[in-house]
């Protein structure tokens, strides 16, 4: 099968656990497109956030970023698609989340607001590189635009299990609700996902499904493991992403994008 497109997810895939990119991954990302492979990340990253990761890769193609609720040039930051939450359902969360004191991460026009200070708030500075903005009104009022995405981050991974069972339970009608880390709460737009920004793309560049690879490690990259004609899941992944990929490579800490592109494209 000759591949003709490339979705990369960021963390704990392409990047290292030091949030490094390895100079073998990003020479064989160089030889994909040097072959005529589309190449892109899609990540639940925010696109400033990613963005400086294409830019070292090269990379001229839309990203798809915040898990598929936008999708935006790499290059013109022309927006190719958005799909933010309704501002009344994203006041409900952001009311829910005040109430229970979880911390709440929004993203309003690719700024990143919280509601709490902190260690959890420095370590999600650090990893994004990105700075926060501390809302200090009533979230209700502060929510008078719709966010691109909300994030709940939960202290301990059983607390998360819980958090994602009752936003799925009482919100999974209405929303798309996923796990990225494992104390990470994901949500978008109803129908918004991984896999439908990539169908969206493949769709834009007239490639087939079976011609399109796409690389993750969590359960956010679920979708685009099952949409594309060959889903990968690197090897330091969630149990279920493995299971249901076709193909399990190497660790992030192995260069395991760069060993899908050895084996399938070059």
């Amino acid at each position: 099968m000759e591949y003709k497109l490339l979705a990369i997810d960021v963390d704990d895939t392409l990047l290292s656990d030091e949030l490094v990119l390895s100079s073998r991954v990003k020479n064989k990302i160089r030889k994909a497109v040097e072959a005529n492979v589309l190449v892109t990340i899609a990540t639940g990253r925010m696109y400033s956030s990613a963005l400086p990761y294409a830019k070292q890769l090269e990379l001229g193609l839309p990203l798809i970023t915040y898990n598929g609720a936008l999708i935006k040039e790499a290059i013109s930051g022309e927006v190719i698609d958005h799909q933010p939450i309704p501002v009344e359902l994203a006041q409900e969360i952001g009311a829910l989340a005040d109430r229970e004191d979880w911390h709440l991460n929004l993203y309003i026009n690719d700024k990143l607001y919280v509601t709490k200070s902190g260690p959890t708030v420095e370590k999600y500075e650090e990893i994004s590189g990105m700075r926060a903005t501390l809302v200090e009104e009533e979230i209700t009022d502060f929510l008078v635009q719709s966010p691109t995405k909300l994030l709940i981050i939960g202290s301990s991974p059983a607390q998360t299990e819980g958090i994602l069972t009752r936003i799925s339970d009482e919100f999974g009608d209405d929303l798309s609700i996923t796990q990225s880390k494992s104390t990470f709460v994901e949500i978008m737009q109803q129908d918004v996902s991984k896999g439908v920004a990539l169908k969206h793309l493949a769709k834009k560049f007239d490639i087939k499904r079976n011609e399109v690879i796409a690389i993750g490690d969590s359960l956010n990259d679920l979708e685009m493991i099952e949409y594309a004609g060959l889903g990968v899941a690197v090897a330091n992944g969630a149990d279920e992403l493995k299971e249901r990929s076709d193909y399990v490579t190497e660790s992030n800490e192995e260069d395991g994008v760069a060993g899908v592109i050895d084996k399938f494209i070059l």
